[in-house]
């Protein structure tokens, strides 16, 4: 695999954590929002003059500085209803002793209930677009023009993420400075903030200039934008970093469906009705079920046939395994049974 590729890879699950991936424990859990307000009077302490002093012919205006501290830009999504995200990201520098210069984007759809989330990712890392759908516990990913899909069922998932830490990839921030007055974005009443690289602890940046709107009502970042010079927290190449980040259509009607493409690779094939851990790739289907070898091989035996399949009078059964062979309209597909702690394991394939 390329670099480009699996950097991209690495990307992409980093990339569904950190807006808030439903398939993930974070999501679950439903962190609780962790952004800390802390107010500092300027001044010496004492006690503040009830009125302006004899002779001063204007109230004395206090002047108030106010810093904003986050875990995490992606605090406060959990609680959201339902949200769409776009995130776009850019770096110009080297790659060891080439130049390196690349654009990501990517849209997120999330609904919290019942749980659906789209993740879209475009740009140089990858041709076409990826894309990773979850609803329920059904699981679908578009790349390349190839379709893979899975059911989660209980425990856990086929492309599990759990793995990698939203903070290694868009960390939180430390006495980002007040800006007034507050300001209405994407239609969400916010306030501003603005920072540089002291405010960075989570990546090495030589300097930095971002700026971040939190929404009043719900602490969550609607706005984040960062243009730093350093080294780049995800592919750790060093060069000049832009990423722009906003949160809209919050609480709005969002609908998400199965990439039409997915639905049909998973229907091609007779599936057993007790199928669980369901997984298609392409041309291939694969699932566990807990009948017994006997009843599987009954059922493709019959079913097949019934969807236009001919058996071609190659079958191979034993005890604990077994491989059956069908053409139709010049495609071969063998059906793979291996009985295997009471369980018994089957692949669809088909060229």
């Amino acid at each position: 695999m390329s670099r480009r590729l699996t950097w991209f890879l690495f990307l992409t699950l980093m990339l569904g954590l950190a807006l808030g991936c439903g398939v993930c424990e974070l999501a679950q859990q439903g962190r609780e929002v962790s952004a800390t307000v802390e107010s500092l009077a300027g001044g010496e302490e004492g006690p503040a003059p009830t009125q302006s002093p004899a002779g001063d012919g204007a109230a004395t205006e206090e002047v108030e500085q106010e810093e904003l501290s986050l875990s995490s830009v992606t605090s406060g999504l959990q609680s959201l209803d339902s949200y769409r995200g776009h995130l776009v990201m850019t770096f110009e520098g080297t790659a060891g002793e080439e130049a390196e210069q690349w654009a990501v984007e990517m849209d997120v759809e999330y609904v919290r209930q019942p749980f659906a989330q789209r993740v879209l990712i475009k740009g140089d890392m990858v041709e076409g677009h990826f894309e990773s759908i979850q609803i329920g516990d059904q699981q679908y990913v578009v790349f390349e023009d190839q379709c893979f899909s899975s059911s989660a069922g209980e425990g856990e998932g086929a492309w599990d993420m759990e793995v990698f830490e939203l903070e290694d990839f868009l960390g939180g921030l430390d006495e980002a400075k007040r800006v007034r007055p507050d300001e209405e974005v994407n239609g969400i009443l916010c306030r501003h903030y603005t920072f540089d690289e002291t405010a960075v602890s989570w990546a090495s940046l030589n300097r930095a200039a971002g700026e971040v709107w939190v929404a009043v009502d719900g602490g969550y970042v609607v706005k984040y934008t960062l243009r730093a010079e350093g080294e780049n927290p995800v592919s750790q190449e060093e060069g000049r970093i832009e990423w722009e980040y906003e949160l809209r259509d919050v609480n709005a009607p969002i609908t998400i469906e199965p990439p039409p493409d997915c639905e049909a690779a998973a229907i091609e094939f007779p599936i057993m009705p007790d199928a669980t851990d369901v997984t298609t790739l392409g041309g291939i289907v694969m699932y566990t079920s807990p009948s017994s070898l006997d009843d599987v091989i009954a059922f493709y035996q019959e079913q097949m046939p019934a969807d236009g399949w001919k058996d071609t009078g190659d079958a191979f059964i034993s005890e604990n395994n077994a491989m059956l062979s069908y053409t139709k309209e010049g495609r071969l597909a063998t059906v793979t049974l291996t009985s295997e702690d009471g369980k018994i394991s089957v692949v669809v394939m088909s060229e």
